[in-house]
């Protein structure tokens, strides 16, 4: 072993020893919450992180302690200016000294905390998102749906076991005009650290549901104001932004205001304030109609009282209508019987006259068909003699060329005696051009006689040479 090797407790006491020297006094350090842990005994332990600026990653982690004496005190500071309890996920601004202990390593230990600096956090972010929903045009989507005219099927997104989602039920329940309302709860999670992941899960449940609702209905009930920080959330704010019904929240704060009670159609203070709304929506409605039905009722009623010496006038207009009706009536019977006879005697008339046309129709084409059929007869047989005599002409036109033919065959012209001769197997013309020494070819009727040239006398014009 090196002489320079160090024991790994020697390693440790040198790191402690450093680090005494260097953090001998405590700092203030800027961390998140990453989860927190409030001990039976007191103590509160927690685990601090830190975060990349575009991510979420974590790129730093350590303990922290706060031991029992100073954390009643520090937390209740904190709550008396935040209104909020210590949580996982707040941004702190904690006074730490920094200790390293050779068997359990580094960890912090917290001596203050500056609530003014979670508080400044908390409104940054929700800027933030406000800021981001304004610039993608969608803050005030929701709040540009119209109401409809009377409620009765609610989506209700919160807790069953929230004693606001309670108070709800009851006052829709017991209200005096004795509506009713069709509920249909989406359970969810409405405070800690999944209430984001539940919350936006029931608003795309309510959102797939066959179910029509009128209203959605977000509903949280009273608590610390750190629960109201995870409603300052862009992902449950952007969902309500891009519901297709009105969304009204009853998340419990009367003076706070979270970035999804800003987007909601309708924001409101309680639970049992959403329930009262409605039923006051619905009354209104109610009287609305109610008020409709009495002007309709009047307006029938001097309707009726105006036309009354109309419909008078109308029924002594119809007695005298029915007594030129009477006399008309008379008339037209005297014009019926007439027409009727009038109608026979057409009728017989008509009947006779077809009588004649069909007698005609029968016995004319017959005739016409027997001079046809003649006509026909006499167009066959001149047909067929004109055929006789035009084929006639054409045998003996046929004959007298087969006899031209037969006068220029070549074995005909032979055996009158004369002959043809060849040169190089064609017959001798213009352009043969034969020469002294070559071979010629006669045929005549009997024989073919080969011959070579001995001379030639070309006959080119008057005084031509004899060629030898």
């Amino acid at each position: 072993m090196p002489n320079s090797a160090l024991t790994l407790i020697e390693l440790n006491q040198k790191v402690k020893f450093a680090i005494e020297q260097k953090f001998d006094a405590p700092v203030w350090v800027v961390a998140e919450i990453n989860s927190i842990n409030r001990h039976r005994s007191g103590h509160c332990y927690l685990e601090f992180i830190q975060k990349a600026q575009t991510n979420d990653q974590i790129i730093a982690k350590t303990r922290a302690t706060i031991w029992a004496t100073q954390f009643r005190m520090i937390e209740s500071y904190f709550l008396s200016v935040t209104k909020s309890r210590l949580e996982a996920g707040l941004k702190v601004l904690v006074k730490v000294s920094v200790d390293y202990h050779e068997l359990f390593g580094l960890s912090l230990n917290v001596r203050d905390i500056d609530p003014a600096y979670t508080l400044g956090d908390l409104e940054r972010r929700k800027k933030e998102i406000i800021n981001r929903l304004v610039a993608e045009g969608v803050f005030d989507m929701n709040k540009e749906l119209e109401m409809p005219l009377a409620v009765q099927n609610i989506a209700v997104i919160s807790s069953s076991g929230a004693a606001g989602y309670e108070d709800f039920i009851n006052q829709l329940d017991k209200n005096k005009y004795k509506y009713k309302f069709s509920i249909t709860l989406f359970e969810a999670d409405m405070q800690g650290n999944r209430t984001e992941e539940t919350v936006t899960k029931a608003i795309n449940q309510v959102f797939e549901s066959d179910t029509e609702f009128d209203i959605l209905a977000i509903l949280r009930g009273g608590g610390a104001k750190s629960d109201l920080s995870v409603f300052d959330n862009y992902n449950i704010a952007y969902l309500i932004t891009q519901f297709p019904i009105p969304v009204i929240t009853g998340i419990g704060h009367e003076r706070d205001e979270s970035v999804c009670d800003m987007v909601a159609h309708i924001k409101l203070k309680t639970p049992t304030a959403v329930a009262e709304f409605l039923i006051d929506h619905n009354q209104m409605f109610e009287a609305n109609i109610t008020e409709i039905g009495d002007d309709i009722f009047v307006l029938a009623k001097d309707l009726i009282r105006t036309n009354q010496a109309y419909v008078t006038n109308l029924s002594i207009g119809i007695n005298k209508t029915k007594n030129i009706i009477s006399t008309k009536l008379d008339y037209c019977n005297q014009l019926f019987y007439r027409v009727n006879n009038l109608a026979k005697t057409q009728v017989k008339e008509e009947n006779i006259r077809l009588l004649n046309y069909r007698n005609r129709i029968t016995s004319t084409p017959k005739i016409k068909i027997k001079q046809d059929d003649n006509d026909l007869f006499n167009y066959n047989s001149k047909l067929i003699n004109a055929s006789k005599s035009l084929i006639s002409r054409a045998l003996h036109v046929i004959d007298m060329h087969e006899q031209n033919i037969r006068l220029v065959d070549p074995v005909n012209v032979l055996s009158r005696g004369f002959s043809i001769t060849k040169y190089n197997g064609k017959i001798i013309g213009v352009n043969s051009n034969p020469k002294l020494g070559d071979n010629i070819e006669t045929i005549t009727s009997k024989d073919r006689i080969l011959s070579k040239i001995i001379e030639i006398d070309k006959v080119i014009a008057k005084g031509a040479k004899k060629q030898k």
